[in-house]
């Protein structure tokens, strides 16, 4: 099947801009010129249902004859990554050959069981105390002892991310993260307070399937930037 959708994506035009996971190359104000009812995709015999990020239908449009597929969708039926380069208006699938080191998947792209933190959005830009500026982050939401928790299903071999303490933050609390896959303790950040300098973290993730990122603050904020899973 894999190598039958990769022959299949070889012929199909994708655009340039991404909005909701899905591909365009069209303007907004030629929109009643798109069919976007009764686009199916079939491959082998077998239906396939383009989604969303958050699981959300989309369907493949056409537009002046040409059809254009929803990328997220037909990534995940090859199990390639995929990525929105948003300011080199770029859409990576699979391998980037180097060309830019981002996460196979950000921790925004993937549904957390736990529902006791707050998550960011990508391109929602965020600031640290020191001025850096990140495009999509996970914070702890409140103080306490909050968490992230994945199925990976062992596909990942690490995760990387920036964890810093916001801009505007001025308590004198402080807070650091733990990483924990498969029930075992596999990481412990410094702690961090206001005046904490951010910090790059690299976790080895090799085999495990259930990982958790669980944050213990008190009286701070911490916020983890432009992190994810990396294949």
């Amino acid at each position: 099947m894999k190598k039958r959708l990769q022959g299949l994506i070889a012929g199909l035009l994708i655009g340039a801009t991404i909005t909701g996971g899905t591909a365009f190359a069209i303007n907004t104000t030629t929109l009643y010129d798109v069919i976007a009812n009764g686009v199916k995709i079939v491959v082998d015999g077998q239906k396939l249902n383009p989604t969303d990020a958050n699981g959300n239908i989309v369907e493949p449009l056409i537009y002046n004859g040409t059809t254009y597929l929803p990328v997220r969708a037909v990534a995940n039926a090859l199990g390639k990554p995929v990525y929105w380069d948003g300011p080199n208006y770029t859409v990576y699938l699979g391998n980037m050959d180097g060309a830019l080191e981002y996460p196979t998947v950000y921790l925004d792209d993937l549904i957390s069981i736990s529902d006791s933190i707050h998550t960011g959005v990508q391109n929602a830009s965020i600031t640290d105390n020191y001025g850096n500026r990140y495009d999509c982050y996970a914070d702890d939401g409140q103080n306490g002892d909050c968490k992230l928790e994945y199925l990976l299903n062992m596909k990942y071999s690490c995760l990387k991310g920036t964890l810093y303490v916001p801009q505007g933050e001025n308590r004198d609390g402080s807070g650091y993260i733990q990483v924990i896959a498969d029930g075992k303790t596999i990481y412990t950040s410094p702690e961090l307070n206001k005046t904490s300098h951010p910090l790059d973290i690299n976790v080895n993730l090799k085999g495990c399937n259930d990982v958790v990122i669980q944050y213990a603050a008190k009286n701070i904020t911490l916020c983890l930037g432009n992190a994810g899973f990396y294949q």
